[in-house]
């Protein structure tokens, strides 16, 4: 008993017991300031190759202009988005002012290869208003710590990150 009661008043581990109860909250901390700061660049880079790509396509800079290769200039400008062509989806449409921003859900590139989403592309024609929707599924850089351990992935991995805009075709 006389053991027990010395063991349990000896003060040569209470900076181990703080540093064991701090320490995680300290890397989680860490690990999320990464994580955010990385997610915020992707979609910076992404707004930016979206916006790139759309005021070019409004100026008619591009002639005749496909799905894929809007697709392709949006990932060349969005420097940073590994595999971009591989995880991206565009939809462009036009819109009516009455009718408003479309309703429909935004579709992602699904992973595990099972249904390939509907993509609507029309490049319109003078003075139509267009809307521009791209979603890119990327995956977190740290999936298992911090923020990336509570992100909501897709079914094939990963999560959607979201760009859209509006623009009048010019003549």
């Amino acid at each position: 008993m006389h053991r027990f009661k010395k063991y349990l008043r000896a003060k040569s581990g209470a900076a181990t017991v703080e540093f064991v109860i701090i320490f995680p909250v300290l890397i989680w901390i860490v690990f999320s300031t990464f994580e955010l700061g990385w997610m915020t660049t992707r979609q910076m880079m992404l707004e930016r190759g979206v916006n790139l790509t759309i005021r070019d396509l409004r100026l008619g800079k591009i002639e005749n202009p496909t799905h894929d290769g809007l697709k392709g200039l949006i990932c060349q400008r969005a420097t940073i988005l590994r595999d971009c062509v591989a995880n991206i989806n565009m939809e462009l449409v036009p819109m009516s002012l009455s009718g408003g921003l479309p309703q429909t859900s935004t579709q992602c590139v699904d992973r595990t290869g099972v249904i390939a989403p509907v993509e609507s592309f029309s490049a319109g024609i003078n003075e139509d208003i267009m809307f521009v929707r791209v979603c890119v599924v990327v995956d977190p850089l740290m999936p298992g710590m911090g923020i990336g351990a509570g992100l909501n992935l897709l079914d094939g991995g990963g999560f959607a990150m979201v760009a859209s805009s509006a623009f009048k075709r010019e003549p």
